[in-house]
């Protein structure tokens, strides 16, 4: 999933993470599936992106580990689920550590624009990504919940997690 180069070998941790999360697309589309979208029309509708680019990019991430294909219709056109592997649920960080830094630096025009990554344990709205700035319980897909900007209730979402075998 390279954007340049291919960075896979290379003894950095940084460099081989970038190799694989690097991607813009890639990150919007682990960001709806987190959110609960599953289907390929669900996730080029709330990425934005053209067909071509989410066929491409939901390859790379099956090839990468982070989602699994399943079919939920056979035939001459099958249809694919696309869900969360323990590797793709284990971005969870990554996307918050994203969001929380936009939101300092580059916030909204409107205070309605803010994502608010919200700890289950406790109830509050964690500054932090990997754990409860409040509790400090780790913020995984078990225990996080999104408001998301624009989203017409102030009810926090829980998150999707990974397929469980």
């Amino acid at each position: 999933m390279a954007l340049r180069s291919d960075w896979s070998g290379k003894a950095c941790p940084m460099a081989r993470g970038i190799h694989v999360l690097g991607d813009p697309w890639v990150l919007l589309v682990l960001r709806e599936l987190f959110a609960g979208a599953t289907r390929f029309d669900e996730l080029r509708d709330r990425t934005g992106a053209a067909d071509n680019v989410l066929t491409k990019r939901l390859a790379d991430m099956v090839e990468a580990g982070l989602i699994v294909r399943e079919p939920y219709r056979e035939g001459p056109r099958p249809r694919y689920d696309y869900r969360l592997t323990e590797a793709g649920a284990d971005a969870l960080p990554v996307l918050h550590a994203y969001g929380l830094w936009a939101e300092k630096h580059d916030p909204p025009a409107e205070a309605s624009g803010r994502l608010r990554v919200i700890c289950r344990s406790c109830g509050q709205q964690s500054t932090q990504g990997e754990s409860c700035s409040s509790c400090g319980a780790a913020l995984t897909t078990d225990n996080a919940a999104w408001v998301r900007p624009g989203s017409t209730s102030a009810t926090p979402r829980p998150l999707s997690g990974p397929v469980r075998s």
